[in-house]
């Protein structure tokens, strides 16, 4: 589980021999299942030309969300996205990072690693935990502490899920 600091660093590292590249997940909200499936195919033929042009960690983003764009589901890009990538055997060349609103809840972090995520930044989370802070309802701690200890909770939940249904990880 990435931090927005941690993120920030890894979409900044200049290493050209591993390159990073952020890929919107956002489609126009009028556009409906056919925008959906539109988008989808999308999001794969961007992830192969970026391959091809050498990134080795690609982000899915949701940023921008607005009355216009609305995102694929995270599980809905990861997995597709990763079935994709395994079919046309690519997919052991890259990490693929979920920036995402909608992870809160360790279920949700399972899927979405289970799904072929490398790691998450569930950055809406982190800013709910900020706003708490902010309003005084998180108290005797602060951002940095809480956060900590979200990501903390989290993974130990979801090597706990995992663990119960069989699957090793490297999380613990």
């Amino acid at each position: 589980i990435l931090s927005n600091h941690d993120l920030a660093k890894i979409k900044a590292f200049s290493d050209p021999s591993i390159k990073t590249v952020t890929l919107s997940t956002l489609f126009d909200s009028h556009s409906g299942g056919a925008g959906l499936e539109k988008a989808m195919i999308a999001l794969c033929a961007q992830a192969d030309e970026e391959i091809q042009n050498g990134a080795k960690v690609i982000v899915l983003s949701d940023r921008g969300v607005d009355e216009n764009h609305v995102p694929i589901p995270s599980a809905l890009a990861i997995s597709g996205l990763h079935q994709h990538l395994i079919r046309n055997l690519t997919r052991t060349e890259v990490s693929l990072i979920v920036e995402s609103g909608e992870p809160k809840e360790v279920h949700h972090f399972a899927v979405l690693i289970g799904y072929g995520a490398t790691a998450i930044n569930p950055y809406l989370a982190f800013e709910t935990i900020d706003d708490l802070i902010e309003r005084g309802l998180l108290t005797d701690t602060d951002s940095k502490k809480a956060i900590k200890t979200y990501i903390k909770t989290v993974t130990k939940g979801v090597v706990k899920v995992l663990s119960k249904m069989g699957i090793s990880t490297i999380l613990s």
